[in-house]
Formats: structure tokens, sequence, C-alpha cells
């Protein structure tokens, strides 16, 4: 009897932990920025803030162009780990600044130390799943990241409600380690089995998902790249398309992800919150992000490339309706307590829509079509979404503390979101192309 299910088990826990500890620290800037802004010894401003977003964005870019190639030459393993370690220390010393630089360099190397976990994750994937399965385990884990946010923004926001904000980083920096500790013991690089992926290939009820698999297993093993250095790979990914096509995507798709930063502050003065009450109400952004990947678990893998591109854009147009939905709310009189209520609900629908076109395509298609270099790739894509998204932090604080407040922030959301349309079906339109010429 195969061992392969519990194996994998095993593995996909061990790497929703991981990914969740990292995800827990590298939020607590956002999660702490409310009472920050509130702490009156400190005289930040909303400027500081979307400054700290902004050169956290830049520490996750530089990380990106480390820990991409370093993934390929030590594995995905050690990566993750090193990841985990490294990001609950920055969380400490992040709860230990002074002053404005100190935070603003501790959020750079926090960022920067979290970006290993994507391409740890990509390597993993690639060895422990086969490729019909990528979809599947990529929605799963991608839920890691927006239910580590759900479940942290409301317990340290509540923790922030009676402890002091220092306080509530130490803690959340012990939880990461203690996870840590459980990673080493249970994650493994790859199997040890060599015919892991070699039982239970085909599916007899449907013929053109079988000749998929066949095709994907041949591109698994006998990858155009295998064997090829990390300047051949480059090479191979600048030349390529499709590879731009997603970088545009994701450099959209990352601004757009990135509203999470401001939507606490942005509901605190909207609406008259609290710092605490703030804080737990910007959850319902990872929780419609969080059911956006539920959703996408049951539908990615059995759609065709042609059926993912209609609902990714069909998607990406509710994502634009919601940012139009919040900006012109206030036009419709409704008492506060409803504007605030539809308010909520615009959130959830935006991150709910953008989250599988954000998570899922780029994690799988730099698996693909990255092969031996794909955490490379991954990161090089994902270096380019930071990039767009420290330009967005820069100017989005700016913009929220300038004359036009919220309005003139929200305008800039929504020229961003109608861009998202267009990328989306474009990348989606090369992979269905790809798809059929069979050049996966």
């Amino acid at each position: 009897m195969s061992n392969r299910p519990p194996q994998q088990l095993n593995i996909l826990v061990s790497m929703y932990l991981g990914y969740a500890a990292m995800m827990i620290c590298r939020q607590m800037v956002t999660i702490l920025s409310p009472a920050l802004l509130a702490d009156e010894s400190l005289g930040l401003t909303k400027t500081n803030l979307g400054d700290f977003a902004a050169y956290g964005t830049i520490g996750a870019l530089v990380g990106k162009l480390i820990w991409g190639p370093l993934a390929d030459k030590i594995g995905g393993r050690f990566t993750f780990l090193i990841g985990i370690f490294l990001t609950a220390v920055f969380v400490i010393a992040f709860g230990l600044s002074p002053n404005v630089m100190a935070f603003t360099g501790f959020s750079f190397l926090l960022y920067c130390t979290k970006s290993s976990g994507w391409p740890g994750l990509a390597k993993l994937v690639g060895e422990w799943y086969h490729p019909q399965h990528y979809g599947r385990a990529w929605s799963i884990l991608s839920t890691s990241s927006r239910l580590s946010v759900v479940l942290a923004t409301l317990f340290f926001g509540w923790l922030l409600s009676f402890m002091h904000w220092r306080t509530v980083a130490f803690i959340a920096s012990v939880f990461s380690l203690v996870i840590l500790v459980g990673c080493y013991f249970y994650l493994k690089e790859k199997p040890d089995n060599p015919n892991f992926f070699k039982e239970n290939e085909t599916n007899a009820d449907n013929f053109e998902l079988t000749i998929a698999s066949k095709q994907a297993m041949n591109n698994k093993y006998n990858h155009p790249l295998q064997g090829t250095g990390t300047i051949d790979g480059l090479v191979a990914f600048a030349k390529s398309p499709r590879v731009l096509l997603v970088v545009i995507m994701l450099m959209v798709l990352t601004c757009m992800m990135a509203f999470l930063d401001f939507v606490a502050v942005y509901l605190m003065e909207s609406y008259r919150l609290t710092p605490s009450q703030a804080a737990m109400a910007s959850t319902v952004f990872p929780v419609g992000s969080l059911t956006g990947l539920l959703a996408s678990i049951a539908f990615y893998d059995r759609f065709s490339k042609r059926g993912i591109r209609t609902v990714l854009t069909l998607s990406l147009i509710l994502s634009l309706l919601s940012v139009l939905t919040l900006q012109y709310l206030p036009l419709f009189n409704l008492s506060a307590e409803i504007n605030y209520l539809v308010a909520l609900g615009a959130i959830f629908l935006f991150a709910f829509s953008i989250s599988p076109a954000y998570y899922l395509p780029m994690s799988i298609f730099s698996i693909e079509f990255g092969g031996p270099h794909s955490a490379t790739l991954v990161c090089l894509i994902d270096a380019f979404g930071f990039a767009a998204s420290a330009t967005f932090a820069f100017i989005g604080g700016r913009l929220a503390d300038s004359s036009g407040g919220w309005s003139s922030f929200m305008n800039m959301l929504i020229l961003i979101s109608a861009v998202g349309i267009i990328s989306v079906w474009a990348f989606m339109h090369s992979e269905y192309k790809a798809a059929k010429r069979l050049d996966i």
C-alpha cells in the first residue's frame, strides 16, 4: 500500500504552519499600525506608516532576489526553516524599536527574510506533488497566509486592547519559534522513493486529464531547462512573452493586495473606530481572500485554461465594482451604520475576487515553466510585484495624508483595478494558447 498520502499530508501541514508563522510575523507591522499611530510618544503619521510598508516591500523585493537563486541551490526545506527563524527574530527587534529609523530598518529586514517563504514552498511543492495537483496544493497553502492573517489580526488585535504593543510583538515571535521546532522535525526535502508519482497517474473517467497528466509528468522529468545554470534560466525567462505577461499581472495584483496595509487605518479614520476595533475590523480583507482561495480549491484543477481565464477575468471585474462602491458610497446618503457594513462587504468582495488570481496562476506557472529554476522564477516575478507595491505604498500614504484624503487614495485604486482586469485576461489567454500547443 502506498504511503504517499500520509507523507504528503505531513509535508502539507508543516508547510502550512511554517508559512503561517512567517505571515504572522510579517503582518505584525500592519496589525500594530493603529497602535503605533495612537502612541503619542512615537509621534508617527500616516506617511510614516506608508513608509514602513514601502520600505518593507523594498526589503521583500531585495529578499526575492536573494532567496530565489539560494533556494534552487540549498533546497526548499533549509530555505524555509531559516526564513521562519529570522522573521521571528526581526519581529522582536521591531517591537523593541525606539524611533522611526529603527522601525523602518527592521520592517525592511522582516519583509526581506519573509521572502524566503514562497520560493521554499515552490521547491517543496515541486518535489512532493503531482503537476496535476499543483493547483490544489497551492490553493490550500495559500489559505495559510490568509487564515493566519485573519486569526492573528483578531487575536493580536484583541491583545492590543489590554496589552502594550511591544508585548504583543514579543508574543507573536515566541509563537513562530514554537512552530519552527515542529517544522524542523517533520519537514523533509524530497521523497525517498524515486517512483513516488508512478502510482495512479491515469484518470479513467477523463481521457483529457489523463493526457494532460502524462504531458505534465514528462515536462517535470524532462524539463527544457534541466541541467542549466541560473544565468541560462534567466536568459530563457527574459526571452519568454509569457514571463513578461505574468510579471505585469503580478505587479498590478500586488498593488491591489497592498490595500490590506491601509485597511485598518482607513476604517479607523472613516468610521471613527479605536485602534483595537480597526485592527479587528480589518480582518474582513483576509477573510475575503481566504474565502476566495477556498473556492478555488474546488475548481482550479478541474477547469481548462480557457475556463480559468473566464473565471478570473470575471473576478477582477467584481474587484473593480467593489472599489467603486467604496469610493461612491457616501453619495447614497445612507446611515453611518449602513455605510460601515456596506464598506466591510465591499472590502470582503475585493479581497475575495483578487486572491485566486494573485496566488495561483503565477505559482503554478513558476514550477511548470521554471523547472529546476522554479524558486528563481517565482522570486523574480514577485520582485517586480513588490517593486510596484512599494511605489503604491509610498504614493498611497501620501494621498491619504493629502487634502483629497481617502477619496484620492480610492481613485488610484480604481485605476489599478481596471488595469488588473486587462492584465489577468492577457496572461491567462497566453496560458490557454500555450496549452493548445501542448507547451506547458
